[in-house]
């Protein structure tokens, strides 16, 4: 056994599971049937948080977010710069969501370079801050629409 393979086996050893766990973004996160798609489209919410449009639709009694990632071919005609973007938007998403219960999508609308990392990180926790204040408000409304406001006979 070499020094490398020695190194990589005692820093698994140390770490246990956390080496082996999978940080992919599960399927049941990703909205994928056409049907949600469709009703996210028609019936759902936009929002611009430069340069990531979040189009969402939440979902009564639901708690687990799916979400899908757009970047279209007509800003990025390589395949490689999309891929790239897409990656990062994901893995901006995994960083920062929140189990709140909505069918998401976050278009990049950005165009001409591909944005750095940071940059969609921080339009990512800003779209997070907001669908959690959508969520808080649509709540409080149901809340207070529930017949128990007082002020009548």
């Amino acid at each position: 056994m070499n020094l490398m393979d020695a190194q990589s086996l005692h820093r698994s050893d140390e770490l246990g599971d956390a080496v082996r766990r999978r940080f992919t973004l599960p399927k049941s996160e990703r909205l994928a049937a056409r049907s949600d798609i469709g009703r996210l489209f028609t019936c759902g919410e936009a929002f611009l948080v430069y340069p990531v449009k979040c189009t969402c639709r939440f979902r009564p009694g639901a708690w687990d977010n799916r979400m899908m990632v757009i970047v279209p071919k007509r800003n990025y005609k390589r395949a490689v710069d999309r891929n790239l973007l897409k990656r990062r938007m994901r893995e901006a998403y995994r960083l920062h969501r929140s189990e709140i219960g909505v069918d998401v999508a976050f278009s990049y609308v950005g165009k001409g370079d591909p944005a750095a990392y940071r940059t969609i990180e921080k339009a990512m926790i800003s779209i997070w801050e907001r669908l959690i204040r959508m969520r808080d408000e649509r709540q409080a409304a149901e809340h207070s629409g529930d017949g128990s406001g007082g002020g009548g006979r």
